[in-house]
């Protein structure tokens, strides 16, 4: 690997590289974003039928990025992951000085670029499955989310019933919604959010929604979440934070922009917007 190239995250080198691959190494990139950085630590032969090419695609792809062996590629990866992996004291301390400075314009600048890096990492075609399923009105769309990130899970729910009908949220898989789970079937469209740490009631809805007919859909951070097992779609989002917690910055432009795209892709949906103002007359001033 070239010494110009080790500060730069292999997922980064992905995203940048991407125009340039082969058709076959660009199903390997996808596969590999949908769930990086687990995506990278099978086999050779594991990766290439999991991105659906052959091996020597599969070394061909690392050779591409600049590493001379797909060993050194996996090595690469086990090595951000270590790094990653420390505690928030750790992390703490490794925040470089200037994040800690009331200087807001840089640390805008600095989110903006991982938001913006964070969404490309999205495979167009997952993004636009994902809105597809949001706007075709034959589903009824199931919506959970984790301890935080339920939070996000109401944005894009509350929002997504103003534009459309059977659009459900699930705040509590544990207890009261495992009626609304045992419900599911293929007509049916289970959205889940899921973080570190990851949660057993979320992972349980989405292998009992999956053996119903249901597509499950997962927002995670892409690194372990035994929901990916069970999705047709998954979409990672990055939870990096100027603090050593959880940060939902990305997923919540990301539920921003595909609202954006579902918006235009429902029929008329003024109309339900209109509906949704006759309820509420006399609510508000």
């Amino acid at each position: 690997m070239t010494e110009q190239n080790t500060h730069i995250s292999i997922k980064d080198r992905i995203k940048a590289g991407f125009s340039t691959l082969s058709p076959a190494e660009r199903q390997v990139a996808r596969n590999i974003l949908s769930d990086y950085p687990a995506s990278c630590l099978g086999s050779v032969a594991s990766i290439a039928k999991n991105s659906g090419v052959s091996a020597p695609s599969v070394v061909r792809f690392v050779k591409t990025l600049g590493f001379v062996s797909f060993i050194e590629f996996k090595e690469a990866v086990l090595d951000e992951i270590a790094t990653q992996s420390k505690g928030p004291l750790d992390r703490a301390r490794a925040f470089p000085p200037e994040i800690h400075t009331p200087r807001i314009q840089q640390k805008l600048d600095i989110l903006f670029s991982e938001i913006n890096h964070d969404l490309l990492a999205i495979p167009e075609e997952d993004w636009q499955g994902f809105s597809d399923l949001l706007s075709n009105m034959g589903k009824t769309i199931y919506i959970a989310g984790g301890r935080f990130s339920t939070a996000i899970a109401r944005t894009l729910a509350l929002n997504l019933q103003l534009l459309r009908s059977n659009v459900i949220l699930l705040d509590d898989l544990g207890q009261r919604d495992k009626g609304c789970v045992l419900d599911m079937n293929r007509k049916s469209v289970f959205v889940v959010f899921d973080f570190s740490r990851y949660q057993k009631t979320a992972i349980r809805a989405a292998h009992i929604a999956k053996q119903r007919g249901a597509t499950v859909v997962l927002i995670s951070d892409g690194v372990i979440s035994p929901i990916k097992m069970d999705a047709s779609i998954v979409i990672p989002v990055s939870t990096k934070s100027f603090l050593p917690l959880i940060g939902l910055s990305s997923a919540t432009v990301m539920i921003e922009l595909l609202l954006g795209d579902v918006y235009s892709k429902i029929k008329e949906p003024q109309q339900h917007l209109a509906e949704w103002e006759v309820l509420n007359d006399g609510e508000t001033l």
